[in-house]
């Protein structure tokens, strides 16, 4: 019997890698399970092995989660192979894993076993001495599982360590204060940079805290996530929550630290006041001279704990009406000379990364409630439009202005819901030193002179725009009277084009993609080129992978380029027809054409072939029909 252990590193077609990949496949969902897939699996298995089976691999893509995976030891015996497989990442030793893969050579190529660390149900046969290579085979498996785990358990509390003293070497932390130490570690979680934070939550010490395992593991899956933390960790480690200090105290062992969090696109209750939140941080000195933060309980509760918590602490009184006023020396206010100048700065800010440009133009002057009101007001303007869940996008309609009071209403476009109405208007004030925006955002109640006029006219904004909004929205697109008959965009063009309108739908860039795009009718088209603009980005932001060209064709009139999309669990072929225009090339989107033989599409692309037909002309149409025609033969399977 030949048995020999092979090096982790492989070609594609060697067993380790081939072991690499049939995991990352379980782990993605889309591995084959069917004889003759993916896997070595028999075609004479029956059904209710193969639930069993598929039931298994479904446990093992939760264990994959979501770290690196890498070959490790492999041992190989003529036609049969074992290999490790690692997941590493992180630092947190109880997220390693080791799985073993069993593996058979069916002439020039190696296939892994349905069953790890087996097998079973492998097809391998029973010839005679077979069975006691399997077992070896087997043995070795499970024994090696167990060493290199503990081994790699190992290298990542040393490696751990490594990683902290070079980012935070024990002498710096020595030197550093309790409240340096606390704003060191709110600047670690804001990044976040785990071994800064792991360093500061006791990791340097010579002897761990009691709960370091605890700490390790709730600051390693904050890290390595930190849009989808949960709270209170959230509070501290997801980009786009506004963190302020608002108190610090220390004593010669103990210190604390009060941060009020602002979370726009996570917080509890109403989305369009999210509440300011409390966290409180304490500090300790260890016995070799060394602060560490010390999280209050919520931080290191399970999930399903945290899901029944309320991690968050009640802000008092005090802290309340200091928080305007600390906030503004955090963030000064940035007045514009201009009223356009001052809705170009909105626009910028809701577009922005964060929330500190759109507060640094809000007035925190005067009563301290009406200014966190403001607070809460803006972080639901912005947060409306940075849902990770839904693509909005701020489009301007008008301005009103007096000398001293303006407005400025923006339709909130949602590709979710293209065709709804959803008009925010935005406030601003004059007192002399420029125009920022209002105190609380709105006038309130007791408006008068000017603060009315605009309340009054931002009232009726929804009314006036109602018939209209769809029309304006359109107005950095290209509208086209009649086609530039025999003046077909070329090859060359009509790839660009199409690219640059993969890669902005696929960046959910409204305007981006809008600007790309041209329309025939006032009336008809606006709500199509919406709604059809809605789906594109929709599907785009579903996909796995990127949309590919896969073919251009050239007419008298058009150019047609047909995609292959990634969005379901089959590749659709949308076909994008373009027209030349006086501001060039431009894409059609209220035609939606698809290569279907589904009859369900095949009516809506007559139903789009109508809709031109009757824009533009029967000749036109035609021949739009022809391409799609030929493209649509070329994509069929």
């Amino acid at each position: 019997m030949l048995a020999l252990a092979i090096p982790a590193a492989a070609t594609p077609n060697e067993a380790p890698q081939v072991a690499v990949d049939f995991l990352e496949k379980v782990r993605a969902g889309k591995l084959n399970l069917e004889p003759g897939g993916d896997t070595a699996l028999t075609a004479n298995t029956d059904e209710t092995k193969r639930r069993e089976i598929t039931r298994r691999l479904a446990r093992t893509a939760t264990d994959l989660g979501s770290g690196t995976l890498q070959a490790g030891n492999a041992k190989l015996d003529e036609n049969l192979a074992a290999v490790l497989v690692r997941k590493v990442g992180g630092f947190d030793p109880s997220r390693i894993r080791v799985f073993a893969v069993a593996l058979v050579k069916r002439g020039e190529t190696w296939l892994p076993a349905p069953v790890l660390a087996s097998f079973e149900n492998a097809g391998v046969g029973f010839a005679p001495g077979l069975r006691q290579r399997l077992d070896a085979l087997e043995s070795w498996m499970l024994e090696q599982q167990a060493l290199e785990l503990g081994t790699l358990q190992q290298q990542a509390t040393d490696q751990m360590r490594k990683e902290i003293i070079a980012m935070l070497p024990p002498e710096e932390l020595r030197d550093l204060g309790p409240d340096a130490v606390g704003l060191r570690f709110l600047d670690a979680c804001s990044k976040p940079h785990l071994p800064v934070m792991l360093g500061l939550l006791g990791g340097l010490q010579a002897v761990l805290p009691d709960d370091w395992t605890r700490r390790l593991q709730a600051a390693d899956a904050a890290a390595a996530e930190p849009q989808a933390a949960k709270r209170p960790w959230r509070l501290l480690v997801a980009p786009d929550v506004l963190r302020t200090v608002v108190h610090q105290e220390s004593g010669p062992k103990t210190a604390a630290l009060d941060i009020v969090c602002l979370d726009p696109t996570g917080a509890p209750g109403n989305p369009l006041q999210p509440p300011l939140e409390l966290v409180q941080l304490s500090l300790s000195k260890s016995a070799d001279g060394l602060w560490q933060v010390d999280p209050p309980a919520p931080f290191f509760l399970t999930p399903d704990e945290q899901a029944r918590a309320n991690p968050a602490d009640d802000l008092d009184a005090e802290v309340l009406a200091l928080y305007p006023s600390i906030l503004r020396e955090q963030l000064p206010m940035v007045p514009q000379p201009t009223l356009p100048a001052a809705t170009k700065a909105l626009a910028t800010a809701l577009h922005a990364a964060t929330l500190e440009p759109l507060l640094a133009m809000l007035d925190l002057g005067g009563d301290h409630k009406t200014a966190r009101l403001g607070c809460s007001r803006a972080a639901g303007a912005w947060g409306a439009l940075h849902d990770p869940t839904c693509v909005r996008h701020p489009l301007p309609l008008g301005v009103f202005e007096t000398e001293s009071v303006a407005a400025a209403s923006f339709q909130y476009f949602s590709v979710r819901e293209p065709d709804r109405m959803d008009v925010n208007v935005f406030f601003f004030e004059n007192q002399g030193a420029g125009w920022h925006l209002l105190a609380g955002l709105q006038p309130d109640d007791s408006a008068a002179g000017n603060r009315l006029a605009a309340k009054t006219w931002a009232a009726g904004e929804a009314s006036r725009w109602r018939d209209k909004w769809r029309k304006t929205i359109l107005s950095n697109s290209t509208r086209v009277a009649a086609l530039a008959a025999g003046q077909a965009p070329t090859e060359e063009a009509a790839r660009a084009l199409v690219a640059a309108w993969l890669t902005a739908i696929r960046a959910g860039q409204v305007a981006e993609a809008l600007a790309l795009t041209a329309w025939l009718d006032p009336e008809k088209s606006p709500a199509r080129v919406l709604r059809n603009l809605g789906y594109e980005i929709n599907g785009a932001r579903k996909a796995k992978t990127a949309a590919t060209i896969i073919a251009v064709a050239r007419g008298n009139t058009w150019a047609a380029v047909t995609v292959r999309a990634n969005i379901g669990d089959k590749p659709s072929h949308p076909l994008y027809p373009l027209v030349s225009t006086p501001d060039g090339p431009k894409i059609l989107i209220e035609i939606d054409l698809f290569s279907s033989a589904e009859r369900g599409r095949e009516f809506l692309n007559k139903t789009s072939f109508s809709h031109l037909q009757n824009l533009t002309s029967q000749p036109a149409a035609d021949e739009l029909r022809e391409l799609f025609k030929q493209q649509a033969a070329a994509t069929d399977p």
